[in-house]
């Protein structure tokens, strides 16, 4: 009797798919091709890195959306120091101030939360306490799936919850702020440390990198190319997409493109919300705030000031050391927030640009640091992107696997929680899903 041969192939005998060019797009084809896949990656837009990528400004190029980078960053840390970039990555201690009733206070540090007087001195010690409690001690499944706001005056006091954490839950998720678990502010907590960093050259430059790399390997990166579908093979044993049969394919797009683009794949799932983000730069020639990061908590109904439409100030020139170092000084600053796409229609391009100009004014003035005029701004970039900010509660526990598809594999911002920072879980991202994809197509032969 005949025995039959175990049918062996290798990578290069594999197609695979990534639909969105973005952090964990070109990680994860970056990944596989170093494996041996030929890797195609489409993207709709001209430009790479997704929320990571950048903008034209009268000194350079900066990230359309603000990043930053913490020590605590394994993956990405990792994937730079391994693969050897040149670019190198500036670490430093910034300023963080916090709006509080119309009202500038400088939290950089211990100290200087406790000599702000923004808490009287037992919220200042309750606050500590919350926070130790929270970084260094271990935590229960129940626990993670509380929701984050009928806890928090439990953990930080409730001075310290209605003047930082509250505000900043209603700040960040709008009407979902109740839905935020415990293990979402965990993760935001243990995830910080003091120095922050950046990539010398904008994160730009390392997914540029990424691009070559897979260009001048086993992969194509073709940008502003549209993928209307996704369907089978004639065979029913791969994927179809704009004519080209793959193995597999990696989907990083948000689950309402999902739901047209995967339709006929049996696509399916979870009831997934989330909002977008909204990001202004305006760039001026005077230094607009004192700090790099300048959080806003004002909850005061009776306020109107124009900043309270934001999130946060973020200054960037505050932490990039680099961008000043020749020609005239600029100060590029950005007003953030996250919304829905309803809430970003409700005005013009025009009308956004007064409201961040209103905003970046008011900031300046409450800071105490010279005063800065219209005249001053010397360029405007305005910036939105529909998925930007995944909305879970313990209600809805996503994992695993909040969509699925055949022979597909997801890697989009649903995929980051608990965390809030995606440029760092992308290159974990690209670690496991290239070895998930490695592991189905090759092992099981």
């Amino acid at each position: 009797m005949a025995v039959r041969q175990k049918m062996t192939k290798n990578t290069s005998d594999f197609n695979i798919a990534v639909i969105g060019a973005g952090a964990s797009g070109l990680s994860i084809g970056y990944e596989l091709q170093k494996l041996g896949f030929k890797v195609d990656i489409f993207e709709k837009s001209d430009n790479l890195g997704g929320l990571a990528g950048a903008v034209q400004l009268s000194k350079g190029r900066i990230d359309s959306f603000y990043h930053h980078l913490f020590k605590s960053d394994k993956f990405i840390l990792d994937f730079i120091k391994k693969n050897k970039i040149s670019s190198e990555i500036v670490f430093k201690r910034t300023i963080t101030g916090h709006i509080w009733n119309n009202k500038y206070y400088d939290i950089s540090s211990i100290l200087s939360l406790k000599k702000s007087n923004l808490l009287s001195n037992f919220g200042f010690f309750r606050l500590l306490l919350g926070g130790a409690i929270i970084k260094y001690f271990p935590t229960t499944k129940e626990l993670n799936n509380k929701l984050v706001y009928k806890i928090a005056s439990n953990l930080f006091g409730k001075e310290a919850s209605s003047k930082i954490w509250n505000p900043l839950l209603y700040f960040k998720f709008g009407k979902y702020a109740e839905l935020m678990p415990y293990s979402w502010l965990r993760a935001r907590i243990q995830d910080r440390t003091i120095e922050l960093g950046y990539l010398s050259n904008g994160f730009e430059s390392l997914y540029n990198h990424l691009a070559d790399a897979i260009n001048n390997s086993n992969g194509n990166v073709y940008t502003q190319t549209i993928i209307k579908k996704v369907e089978f093979s004639k065979d029913k044993k791969k994927l179809k997409i704009n004519g080209k049969n793959y193995d597999r394919a990696v989907i990083t797009t948000s689950p309402k493109i999902n739901s047209k683009l995967l339709k006929d794949v049996h696509y399916s799932s979870r009831n997934l919300k989330y909002l977008g983000a909204i990001c202004g730069i305006i760039e001026f020639n005077k230094r607009p705030i004192p700090s790099y990061w300048l959080g806003i908590a004002d909850t005061n109904k009776r306020n109107k000031s124009a900043y309270k439409k934001f999130l946060a100030a973020i200054s960037y020139a505050e932490l990039d050391d680099e961008w000043n170092k020749s020609g005239k000084p600029t100060w590029p600053l950005y007003l953030a927030s996250y919304c829905t796409k309803d809430q970003y229609k409700k005005y013009t391009k025009e009308e956004w640009k007064k409201i961040m100009i209103d905003a970046s004014l008011e900031l300046n003035k409450l800071s105490g640091i010279e005063k800065i005029e219209k005249k001053n701004i010397i360029n405007f970039k305005l910036s939105f992107a529909e998925y930007a900010q995944p909305i879970l509660s313990p209600g809805q526990n996503l994992f695993p696997n909040p969509e699925t598809a055949k022979f597909c594999y997801f890697a989009n911002m649903h995929n980051i929680f608990p965390n809030d920072r995606g440029q760092n879980r992308s290159f974990y991202l690209g670690e496991i899903i290239s070895k998930k994809i490695h592991n189905d197509l090759i092992k099981k032969i």
